[in-house]
């Protein structure tokens, strides 16, 4: 997974106190140029560190995706065999959160295509830090937009201190090409087998991970529902892109969506941790 960075730093060792928790997280500190596992701080240095690719076999409808994947030269040569997609570790304070299997679906069928799991990361006040993440990814937005054409969303989902990331609840079943088995739904996941009864059309292929940091370094898994806004979190993401046409006008949707969310701290130790490193250096 790639890292942003800020004055040839990494995000992490720059929150206050320990609440990246740097040296449980099997980060490279020392920052190398041109190296995948770091996300540039310009647009002009992200040109020559991503790509933008097919995914899959082109699809016949009026929609197909897109993949971003490091650039081969920033990948060392045992690497270089195959596409290597990037994933970018994000850190924050969680914000307003569902990434429930069916996010905010809202069970009627015409909203299905709509339906979303989002996540919220929030600075807590520490701009400076969350700043450059907001700013990696409006860049490789920018990057992507080059690519494949405008975004045909009008509302940025990525404010000031304020992260959104999002994605899709739901995958279209295509005719023909590989694509990811539907997950197994519950009755607890799936309450009425709606979600289910949807699998001509539309299936589920994924779960987000949820797990929290032990003291080792390891990620314990977690329940979804053990998550509470202000814990301090660190989300890996990637960009799902889609390019075709709506409303007469062709371009791009473009979301960073997430992997897995890992609990750092929680809310409250979160507030020790962080109050406490400032009242030192003050």
């Amino acid at each position: 997974m790639s890292v942003v960075t800020l004055n040839r730093s990494i995000v992490p060792v720059l929150w206050p106190g320990d609440l990246g928790r740097t040296q449980s997280g099997g980060f490279e500190l020392q920052v190398e140029d041109r190296s995948w596992r770091y996300v540039p701080e310009t647009f002009e240095e992200m040109c020559d560190w991503a790509v933008v690719v097919k995914q899959g076999e082109e699809e016949s409808s009026m929609w197909s995706t897109r993949a971003l994947v490091h650039h081969p030269l920033t990948l060392p040569p045992t690497m270089r065999s195959q596409l290597r997609p990037v994933m970018i570790v994000l850190q924050g304070f969680l914000g307003d959160f569902n990434i429930s299997p069916l996010g905010n679906w809202d069970k009627r069928d015409r909203s299905v295509p709509g339906a979303l799991q989002f996540v919220t990361l929030e600075s807590g006040g520490v701009e400076d830090v969350f700043g450059a993440q907001v700013r990696a990814l409006q860049h490789l937005r920018a990057f992507i937009r080059a690519k494949v054409g405008a975004e045909l969303d009008e509302e940025p989902s990525d404010l000031g201190d304020a992260l959104m990331l999002e994605r899709s609840v739901f995958t279209k079943v295509r005719p023909s090409g590989t694509q990811l088995p539907a997950i197994r739904l519950s009755n607890a996941s799936d309450p009425g087998g709606r979600a289910r009864k949807l699998g001509v059309d539309w299936r589920v292929d994924h779960v987000i991970q949820t797990g929290a940091r032990r003291a080792n370094g390891q990620n314990m898994g977690v329940a979804p529902t053990s998550l509470r806004r202000g814990d301090f979190v660190e989300v890996s993401v990637f960009a799902e892109i889609q390019f075709g046409r709506r409303h007469r006008r062709t371009g791009s949707v473009i979301k960073f969506a997430m992997k897995e969310v890992v609990r750092l701290w929680t809310a409250e130790d979160a507030e020790v941790v962080g109050e406490g490193s400032m009242l030192v250096e003050n």
